[in-house]
């Protein structure tokens, strides 16, 4: 008997350990978790422009922390989603191979069941181009150079009329157009504004920042990939609670249907045997 034990052990969890099916015609589906993330990303770009105001703070370490809590905060609503996502493709996966065992097929087939590459291809429809210029950025970052700025009005308004003055400071009144390198460097900050903050001067730390960039902006489909990919065990355990309730609910259903029959029409107890009054009355009646 004890040799039987660890055998039917290993056989249970042979039988937990059971692969999910895995959907094969998953396509469909990418467009739409593809929208859910590029929602997702605008409201994280929108919060980023909002909480630049922090630069303001003077307290380098209380910015910190507070952009900090922001951007674990928008990471794990990257998380949630991909785990939502994940949550409702395994019970799918489930619920197509109840209906296999069965012997039925679903008419829509299996594109709703789990498949990780679902996610991932959604992650690199929104996220591959960001990470693509992120790398040019970061591989051709430099380091800050201060840069010649407009003369104030009041110079110019003052004395720009004298030679002897403004001679000397011509190359300030020189004005640089905006290049396209600058416009894909704006473009990847926009995605990484909730991160800036946690440096400590971000302008004199702008090389930094660049060379960052491809690791800042790989954490958000980093964490909606690894949510759906939790998927599963959070599904398994929301089945053993649901079959641990269902347990409860059977016992307690067991010991009131055991109390009723232990308990007589007339609310005496009888523990299955007649009492003698019962039978004085029977034999009255007769």
């Amino acid at each position: 008997m004890t040799q039987n034990k660890p055998a039917a052990k290993k056989q249970n969890a042979q039988k937990k350990r059971k692969p999910l099916h895995r959907a094969s015609r998953w396509g469909r589906q990418v467009p739409s978790m593809a929208l859910k993330l590029v929602g997702i990303t605008v409201a994280t770009v929108v919060l980023g422009l909002m909480f630049s105001a922090l630069q303001s703070i003077g307290s380098y370490w209380l910015r910190a922390a507070i952009s900090l809590l922001i951007a674990v905060g928008l990471l794990l609503i990257h998380f949630s989603e991909g785990l939502s996502k994940g949550l409702a493709d395994a019970q799918a996966s489930r619920a197509y191979e109840r209906a296999l065992h069965v012997g039925q097929t679903p008419s829509e087939g299996d594109s709703g069941c789990y498949q990780p590459l679902k996610a991932l291809c959604a992650a690199l429809c929104v996220y591959g181009l960001p990470l693509l210029l992120a790398g040019f950025i970061s591989a051709t970052a430099r380091e800050y150079t201060y840069t010649l700025q407009d003369l104030p009005a009041w110079l110019t308004s003052g004395y720009g009329t004298r030679s002897d003055v403004m001679a000397p400071l011509a190359a300030y009144a020189q004005q640089a157009g905006v290049s396209a390198y600058e416009i894909l460097r704006m473009l990847v900050r926009l995605m990484e504004l909730i991160f800036i903050n946690l440096f400590r001067n971000p302008l004199t730390m702008s090389g930094a920042i660049d060379r960052l960039s491809p690791l800042m902006i790989a954490t958000y489909p980093v964490a909606y990939v690894l949510g759906y990919l939790r998927g599963p065990a959070h599904s398994a355990k929301e089945a053993a609670m649901n079959r641990k309730a269902k347990k409860v609910a059977v016992r307690k259903a067991q010991k009131s249907h055991l109390a009723q029959e232990l308990v007589g029409s007339g609310g005496d107890v009888h523990y299955g045997h007649k009492t003698q009054n019962e039978q004085k009355k029977r034999k009255e009646l007769i």
